[in-house]
């Protein structure tokens, strides 16, 4: 609950309520959070204003005795409804179905579907030239990732999205490589292509990111982050 001088008390209340279950195949979660309109942390941070949300997931675990190598299957799904808290619009909604697959060498692909809505209730632009137009806009992509083995010295992961955006398609491409030294330095190579066609216009965008992590001890260590977006030439 948050007050603010010289205003009326009125949904300014803020909660969140969650459960969960583990067991050695399974892992069960739900929850549940309201964010009023006029909840205000005047030293905090909120990321979205004035919703209702309800999540879900499952999350399954099984290993083979003997199965080409494989270590372990993940097959899963979550949920996750975000609505308007004043009007009960659909803000934005996603179900992801997805199932790791994990071998002793510590390689690992993940191959999942995620089914999306996202209601914009007013206009706004996507880039300089392309305004995604208010409405709902109901979607389906397909998501691919593969990764060596994150423990060695050089690994490298590829993630992808291809599927439906604002109306359009958009094909995302997300390669990156790690290398470390021992315990104290570590370095990472990202970089992120996304391909937008939308009925407004067409347009690519490039994320480059380089972070480079040095460690003194278990309890100090210094870290740089340095990236480019080309869209907006930043």
């Amino acid at each position: 609950q948050t007050e603010t001088p010289g205003g009326e008390p009125q949904d300014t209340h803020a909660y969140g309520i969650s459960a969960r279950h583990d067991s050695e195949r399974t892992r069960l979660r739900i929850g549940y959070t309201e964010v009023a309109p006029n909840f205000t942390p005047e030293v905090g941070f909120l990321a979205r204003e004035g919703y209702r949300q309800m999540s879900a997931s499952v999350f399954t675990f099984f290993r083979p005795d003997n199965s080409h190598g494989i270590h372990e299957f993940r097959p899963h799904v979550n949920h996750t409804t975000t609505l308007d808290f004043t009007t009960g619009l659909h803000e934005s909604q996603r179900t992801h179905v997805d199932n790791h697959i994990e071998w002793t060498n510590g390689y690992e692909i993940r191959t999942g579907m995620n089914i999306t809505r996202e209601g914009v209730f007013e206009p706004f632009p996507i880039s300089p030239n392309v305004t995604v137009p208010a409405g709902r806009y109901d979607h389906q992509e397909a998501q691919i990732g593969f990764n060596t083995n994150q423990g060695s010295p050089v690994s490298f992961e590829m993630r992808t999205y291809i599927g439906g955006f604002f109306g359009g398609n958009r094909t995302e491409l997300r390669p990156s490589l790690s290398v470390r030294t021992g315990e104290t330095l570590s370095a990472q190579v990202e970089w992120g292509y996304n391909d937008i066609r939308l009925p407004g216009g067409n347009f690519v965008t490039n994320l480059g990111r380089i972070r480079i992590s040095y460690s003194f001890s278990t309890r100090m260590f210094v870290q740089a982050l340095v990236q480019y977006n080309d869209l907006a030439d930043l």
